[in-house]
This record gives structure tokens, C-alpha cells and sequence, in this order.
């Protein structure tokens, strides 16, 4: 896996196996205090299928001005939505610098990260694929929820627009296939995210090429049978 500099971006990268190309790049997305090199293992995994993987240093992560403790509680509530609004606002220009057609991509993320993939695909209808595991595509209740939990009060209505912006639920997205992937004991990130944007796929929007996938009895992990499911999906569908 190589790490480059372009523009104001800097990415990780790993090519497909010459064996086999599938014509298809992964760009992935990493969670709330996370890192890119992270992701190395399953990009590697991925690679070996035939995919291109990308993923993106987040802002306020890696070396993209990091914050000096993503989990303190005030630090979270300050910099979470900001962090994934300006990721999704900046998807256009990062692969028009790579020089990728968005036909060629398929979003994927974990945690935060799911958040951003879903963002991304909600606004740019041209991307292949989304795959959001342990994130949510819908904003608004999802922050609801997490004041729920934190014991905070109402949100307050200029929060309220701006999270309606970019909420994946307030969107007619892309007709490209979507796997959700979550565990049905997430303590962090809520599985009523997924679970209602996949009613509004399946349910508002009577579309055919969605798949959910629920992994009993887990946390707030990215398991290797998450791993598996995501593979498996890709192989099957690219």
C-alpha cells in the first residue's frame, strides 16, 4: 500500500492483482479517530479480488489537522458532523484529481466512515455502488439518537437544516446496488440508522438492489465476517 500526496488531498493506494481486474476502485472511508493506514489489511483483501483501493486521510485525522483526543465528549459533538459534511463536500474534487469516473467507484465506510459513503452517494447518482458498515444513512435521526444517549437537550433548528442537507433519507439517490452491514448490539452507533434508511430504499424509493445484513449479538466492531459480507457483495455484484 502506497501513500501519495495530490492537490490538498493524501490518500493510500493499492493496485489489483494483474490475475484479476474487476474495473472497479474501493474508496474507503475510516471511523471517528481512526486512520487510513488502518484500513490496510482489508485493502489488501480487496486487492487480491481485482479492486483498486483507495483511502482517503479524513480531516482532523492522520496528518489533515489532527485533533488532539477525538473522544473527548465536547471534541465529538464539535467536530463529528463537521468532520463528514466537509469529507462528502470534498468527494468531488479528490476524484477529479485522481482522474476516476464516478461510474468506476463504489463507496464504502465503517462507523463515521459509513456515514461519509452514504453522504457521498446520496448526492453524486453517477457512483457504482455504497457499501455502509456500522454507519447510518439517516442523519437526522441518528444525531437524535445520540443526544438521546448523552443526555443533551433538543437539536436546534440551524443544526436541523444543515443536517437535512446532506441527510440520505431527504434524498431520490443513485439506482446503484447498496449492501448495509451492522451488529444488532451497537452501542455507539445506533442500528436504527441503517434500519430506517433501508426502509426508505426498500420501502419510499421500491428499490430492487439492496441488501442488509445483520450480525447478531455484535458491538461496535468491523469483524471479519463484516469483512467476508463486504467481499462477497463486491465479488457478486462488480
Amino acid at each position: 500500500m502506497q501513500k501519495h500526496t495530490l492537490a490538498k488531498f493524501k490518500y493510500y493506494s493499492i493496485l489489483p492483482e494483474e490475475s484479476v481486474n474487476r474495473h472497479k476502485t474501493v474508496i474507503i472511508y475510516h471511523g471517528w479517530g481512526g486512520t487510513a493506514e488502518g484500513y490496510k489489511d482489508i485493502a489488501e483483501e480487496l486487492s487480491k479480488e481485482g479492486y483498486q483501493v483507495i483511502i482517503p486521510e479524513i480531516v482532523f485525522h492522520d496528518t489533515r489537522q489532527p485533533l488532539d483526543n477525538h473522544f473527548d465528549r465536547e471534541t465529538t459533538q464539535q467536530c463529528f458532523w463537521r468532520t463528514i459534511f466537509e469529507s462528502i463536500d470534498e468527494f468531488n474534487d479528490f476524484v477529479t484529481e485522481l482522474v476516476i469516473q464516478k461510474e468506476e467507484i463504489v463507496v464504502a465506510g465503517s462507523s463515521m466512515g459509513g456515514f461519509i459513503a452514504n453522504g457521498i452517494f446520496a448526492r453524486e447518482t453517477s457512483v457504482s455502488g455504497l457499501a455502509n458498515i456500522n454507519g447510518s444513512g439517516s442523519f437526522l435521526l441518528s444525531e437524535k439518537l445520540f443526544r438521546e444517549k448523552d443526555g443533551r437537550g433538543e437539536i436546534p433548528l440551524e443544526e436541523v437544516k444543515k443536517l437535512k442537507q446532506y441527510d440520505p433519507v431527504t434524498r431520490v439517490t443513485a439506482t446503484s446496488p447498496v449492501l448495509l452491514i451492522h451488529g444488532d448490539a451497537d452501542e455507539i452507533i445506533s442500528i436504527e440508522g441503517q434500519k430506517d434508511y433501508y426502509r426508505h430504499l426498500t420501502e419510499s424509493e421500491k428499490r430492487k438492489k439492496v441488501e442488509f445484513k445483520i450480525h447478531k449479538d455484535v458491538n461496535h466492531v468491523f469483524t471479519a465476517e463484516m469483512a467476508g459480507d463486504l467481499i462477497g457483495w463486491l465479488k457478486k455484484t462488480f
